[in-house]
């Protein structure tokens, strides 16, 4: 897809000189050195990702499901730079108006109607708030047991890695199927509970999941537990649990008087139709809400924790040894409050709505032309589309149980991504047959129509590939 009029100086950069500088120097992850895709990204803007050939692609995936309001949206850049001419960093021991700012917006006026909402605190990833939130839970509960779902994502540090899902796994050499865990996991600290089952499951009575939930908290002991992770719709699973199973969480923790803790990094700030997923439902309300990516749509590295009144008045009233040099960083609450007011200025958990059921109509169009869709879940501007064989099931019989082992390159998503690519349009995954259909909250119908082009096209190609 070709772009006459690049938005952007374009630069005099020597890519074959930057690529054997970042095959020689950088420490890549996901690839390893002899299959590394050099991948150049000259510039971002709007909704688009050019490339130094000038063309572009339409981000289709919103990255990492992460840059919500689009990539170097105008208001945020606008209020980097105001805070750049009087802010470099000061550290969380100083304030600065912008986390004052940034704070009162996230606590009074997007959540302070709902009169459950009490501290936030502003960090520098979501792996970082989950990190703090897990210490927060134990500190407050005074025990140390954490309860994960399996096939959940929760970061990429030791803590955050014994949550279960995909933990930082190595495989050694790229050709085997043997893959190794970082050596001491797992920590008995941690103790899995079963995956939510998927969106389409005929569920009759209480969710078999939910079900050994509850007789894993009473083999352990409520007293022993301090809380319960969850996703609501799964990043690196990518899929929509049944809709009884978050109410169900949540009773289950009220129930047995331990801590919802909800990871909201990836289906909050509008993803999911709402400002944030718990509020899919009514009347359920987390006591520790982790955010990240889309609160400044990545405009810089962020991540937070949002608390229960309670545990905001325990800490408060405590003095909690914490502190990280990054904590609210001026620039960083900068951004959060141009993207605040941005989504509140647009609207745009109401337009999110609309261009999402337009999305899934699409989606649904396509399923019915194609034999090699199976399951379609989500909500709001995130759905998950997995590829089936002929008999319906998972072309790759690992599915959502990889360990990323073996030759990826020839898994439905890569092939499916690499096609899309080649036609103007960024979109994949990482599960071997899922895709992900996650576009910038700010993507316009007619880009919605280019992308559902494209991915009919890339269906086809699969169909011909593996049917």
């Amino acid at each position: 897809m070709k772009e006459n009029m690049l938005p952007y100086n374009k630069p005099n950069i020597n890519w074959s000189e930057i690529e054997s500088w970042d095959r020689k120097y950088y420490l890549h992850n996901t690839q390893a050195q002899n299959e590394y895709v050099f991948f150049p990204i000259e510039a971002v803007d709007k909704n688009y990702l050019y490339l130094p050939d000038g063309k572009r692609l339409l981000d289709f995936q919103s990255q990492l499901v992460s840059d919500n309001m689009g990539h170097r949206n105008q208001r945020v850049h606008d209020e980097i730079k105001m805070a750049m001419e009087r802010y470099g960093h000061i550290f969380f021991g100083l304030c600065s108006d912008y986390r004052a700012k940034a704070a009162k917006l996230l606590i009074n006026d997007i959540i302070g109607n709902e009169n459950w909402a009490g501290r936030v605190r502003i960090l520098s990833s979501g792996t970082e708030a989950v990190e703090n939130a897990m210490s927060m839970a134990r500190l407050y509960r005074g025990a140390s047991t954490i309860l994960t779902q399996e096939l959940s994502y929760h970061g990429l540090v030791p803590g955050a890695t014994q949550l279960d899902g995909y933990r930082g796994n190595l495989t050694k050499d790229t050709f085997s199927n043997e893959s190794h865990d970082v050596p001491g996991f797992p920590d008995k600290r941690y103790v899995n509970i079963p995956a939510p089952e998927y969106s389409d499951y005929i569920n009759k009575g209480i969710l078999p999941s939910l079900k050994e939930t509850e007789k894993i908290i009473k083999h352990i002991g409520s007293s022993n537990i301090a809380g319960i992770i969850t996703e609501t719709m799964f990043g690196g699973a990518s899929y929509m649990p049944h809709t009884d199973y978050l109410k169900g969480i949540y009773d289950l923790c009220k129930k047995h008087n331990i801590l919802w803790i909800l990871d909201d990094v990836l289906c909050g700030f509008g993803r999911l139709g709402e400002w944030f997923s718990y509020q899919i439902e009514k009347n359920i309300y987390p006591d520790l809400l982790i955010t990240g990516k889309g609160l400044n749509g990545c405009a810089l590295p962020v991540g937070a924790i949002i608390t229960s009144r309670e545990i905001g008045e325990f800490f408060d009233k405590a003095r909690w040894w914490s502190g990280s040099t990054h904590d609210a960083h001026p620039l960083v609450c900068a951004s959060i409050v141009g993207n605040i007011e941005s989504m509140i200025e647009n609207d745009i958990i109401k337009t999110t709505r609309t261009k999402g059921k337009y999305l899934h109509n699409k989606l649904l169009e396509l399923k019915y032309k194609h034999p090699c869709i199976g399951r379609i879940s989500g909500r709001g501007m995130y759905y998950s589309v997995d590829m089936v064989d002929l008999n319906g099931e998972p072309i790759i019989k690992d599915d959502r149980k990889t360990r990323f082992t073996g030759n990826l390159s020839n898994n439905p998503n890569n092939i499916f991504a690499n096609f899309c690519i080649e036609n103007g349009l960024f979109a994949g995954g990482f599960m071997p047959n899922t895709i992900k259909a996650a576009p910038p909250l700010t993507i316009s119908i007619d880009e919605i129509d280019f992308a559902i082009d494209i991915m009919n096209k890339a269906f086809t190609y699969i169909e011909e590939k593996f049917h």
